[in-house]
């Protein structure tokens, strides 16, 4: 049925039904995401002994202990490295190949690259990892070998401090590139091929055709590819942990690999659990800013 404003009315048994479909998920939701994020935040006031289960209330000297410690401050310059550059990395060339397959390659050509791009994120990341491993090898890898051949001096990938984030950030955009590649390529099937011809015809080159009618038409999926890359790199671990096991030294290491450190290896719950929070209002910021900062760029019309 539907009322004078043409809104469906639905039964109370349908209502009833609807809600209690929703039952498994919230459930799901208050046992494994609210009430862990409940706990941790009580443990990051306190000193928490995991074996006897004691703990003592300490205010803030978790949260001033992690600030004044270099491994955090490491960790978290790390973290804020590995957001910008691999969230900008895998969307921008996201975006490159999702025009590259939608508009310039033939279109039965198109669909053997979708595939190929694709595959990566396939694959689990460990697996992953482990191989990216064995191409970064200084002596034996890969990669040296084809920057021999063209003079260039071997690069230590894993044992230079320079370059451990480099060899995170490379195999973060070659997993990840794929998926970020397949949303934009939904939202570019909207782009109206007339309209890109009409304004071709008035003269407009293919950077204003790109920036001015392809980039807005397809800024909501643009959208939602960088939200998903930046809470994933803000959340960054087991490429890292595969890869150079966050070092050498901590150069590489991200703030939930240390997270991870001081829970389970040092047994450090109330350390682990203020890194959590600060982790956790970072992830608050950056996502309000970014939707904050969509307000000017992204058209859903």
């Amino acid at each position: 049925m539907r009322g004078k404003n043409n809104k469906p009315k639905y039964s109370r048994q349908e209502t009833l039904t609807a809600y209690l479909f929703t039952v498994p998920s919230f459930i799901g939701f208050v046992c494994f995401v609210l009430i862990p994020v409940i706990w941790v935040f009580i443990i990051s006031f306190r000193q928490y002994n995991v074996f006897t289960g004691a703990s003592v209330f300490v205010g803030l000297d978790n949260f001033k202990s992690i600030l004044s410690d270099s491994r955090s401050v490491s960790a978290l310059k790390n973290t804020l490295w590995y957001t910008i550059l691999c969230s900008v990395g895998n969307t921008g060339l996201g975006l490159i190949l999702a025009v590259l397959v939608d508009d310039i390659l033939p279109k039965k050509v198109s669909v053997l690259f979708r595939s190929v791009y694709f595959f990566p994120s396939l694959v689990g990341l460990t697996f992953v990892a482990i191989i990216w491993q064995s191409f970064f090898q200084t002596d034996a890898g890969v990669i040296n070998y084809y920057l021999n051949l063209l003079g260039i001096d071997k690069v230590g990938w894993l044992s230079n401090q320079d370059f451990s984030k480099v060899a995170v950030l490379i195999l973060d955009m070659w997993k990840n590139a794929g998926i970020s590649m397949l949303l934009i390529l939904a939202g570019l099937q909207n782009v109206n091929r007339g309209l890109l011809e009409a304004a071709e015809i008035d003269g407009a080159n293919a950077f204003q055709r790109f920036f001015k009618i392809i980039i807005p038409v397809a800024s909501p999926q643009i959208f939602f590819v960088m939200i998903m890359n930046v809470t994933g790199a803000l959340r960054i671990y087991e490429s890292i942990y595969v890869l150079s096991g966050g070092g050498p030294g901590d150069s590489s290491r991200s703030l939930v690999m240390l997270i991870a450190e001081k829970g389970f290896t040092s047994f450090d719950y109330g350390s682990a659990s203020a890194l959590s929070m600060l982790l956790l209002m970072l992830i608050a910021i950056v996502t309000v800013v970014q939707f904050v900062g969509s307000i000017w760029w992204v058209h859903y019309e």
